[in-house]
């Protein structure tokens, strides 16, 4: 019988970081759910630094001269199935994966695929789509707006697309709401403030300025001042510009910047509300289903696959993007009304359990596999 194995591609650099390596593991168990053995799993990155090992080889999609590890190691090896991330049409690499034996290629984004498009624009991306001879063979998503991005922006066929959400590890991120007393500790927070908490990147589509000028609102205006934002995931000078909005206000005592961190399940179990306050795109944040795991009460930007995370008014709600008095009514609402704070943290676990488990992810990648 013809061993089942599988390539799994990066389009970045082998141990790139904390996204990259959670989905590593998701597709690693997916492929040994789906009978896949360790040995007939194959990596590929766009540069790699394990030397020696016959699975990890260096492969960047756009350029050719990387080409040839891959041909080998899949003639070499039998390989069928590709998974490939964030791998587009046309694209050099597509012919050399089917021509070296390539049965099924499938194509994982972990972005948006395109703007979207309409009317004769979009019509003619069909037909580029049509036309394309070599392109992945299904595409997956994590949200169904970022499916959108590709059957109304690229022209794929909706059949070819799938749409499997990021999932989290329910056993680490876990609720403690209202009964821990840890990221005031660790932090250095008075425990009579309810904390707010951000974790993510800090360009400005996250929506980070919206925070603070929230924070400034309730406090410096509104005299509300049992309350601490925890902003998590600046490095470097990243939060200078937000701390500059702070400078000579009060609200500056209740905000703490405090970086990339090991901790985040602990802190966000000892937090009141999560808040993701985007302006920008933004397609399905890992931190949201980790916040909602961990039991906190979402508020989230009303924006494409984001507004998928949460359902408004059952365990959060959906904020206007930009409006930061509306991000600060709501907390007040969650942050002052006992009952309403427990039923959506008890919903907001509930939902990640149901919908965004780690488990439910790699099930269905796993049946993809095997199909």
């Amino acid at each position: 019988m013809k061993k089942k194995s599988i390539l799994i591609m990066f389009h970045c650099e082998e141990n790139t970081g904390y996204a990259m390596e959670t989905l590593e593991k998701v597709f690693f168990n997916a492929a040994i759910k789906a009978g896949i053995s360790e040995e007939n799993i194959y990596w590929s990155f766009k540069s790699k630094n394990t030397n020696g090992d016959p699975h990890i080889l260096a492969c960047n999609y756009f350029d050719a001269d990387t080409y040839e590890v891959a041909r080998k190691t899949i003639i070499e090896n039998e390989i069928e199935l590709v998974l490939a991330f964030d791998l587009g049409f046309p694209c050099p690499l597509i012919q050399v994966l089917k021509d070296s034996g390539v049965k099924h290629l499938i194509a994982y984004w972990g972005a948006s695929m395109s703007s979207i498009n309409s009317g004769l624009k979009l019509e003619l991306k069909k037909l580029e789509y049509y036309l394309t001879k070599n392109k992945p063979d299904e595409f997956i998503f994590e949200s169904e707006a970022m499916r959108r991005t590709a059957t109304h922006g690229r022209g794929v066929k909706f059949s070819a697309t799938n749409v499997i959400n990021l999932g989290v590890d329910t056993s680490k991120f876990y609720p403690n709401y209202g009964r821990g007393n840890y990221a005031n500790n660790v932090l250095n927070i008075p425990t009579t403030r309810k904390i707010v908490f951000y974790s993510g990147h800090m360009e400005e589509r996250k929506g980070v300025r919206v925070i603070v000028n929230a924070a400034l609102h309730l406090i410096d205006e509104l005299n509300f001042k049992n309350i601490h934002f925890v902003i998590c995931g600046n490095k470097n000078s990243e939060a200078n510009a937000y701390e500059k909005l702070l400078e000579n206000n009060e609200a500056r005592d209740h905000v703490t910047f405090a970086g990339y961190r090991s901790d985040l399940p602990d802190l966000m179990r000892s937090s009141h509300v999560g808040v993701i306050a985007s302006t920008g795109w933004d397609s399905f944040t890992m931190s949201s289903i980790e916040m909602m795991s961990s039991g906190l009460p979402m508020i989230v930007s009303n924006l494409q696959g984001l507004s998928e995370t949460i359902k408004d008014g059952v365990n959060g709600f959906l904020l206007p993007p930009g409006n930061h008095v509306a991000l600060a009514d709501r907390i007040i609402e969650i942050t002052t009304n006992t009952l309403l704070a427990s039923q959506f943290s008890e919903a907001s676990r509930k939902r990640a359990e149901m919908l965004f488990s780690r488990e439910t992810q790699i099930d269905k990648l796993s049946k993809l596999f095997s199909e």
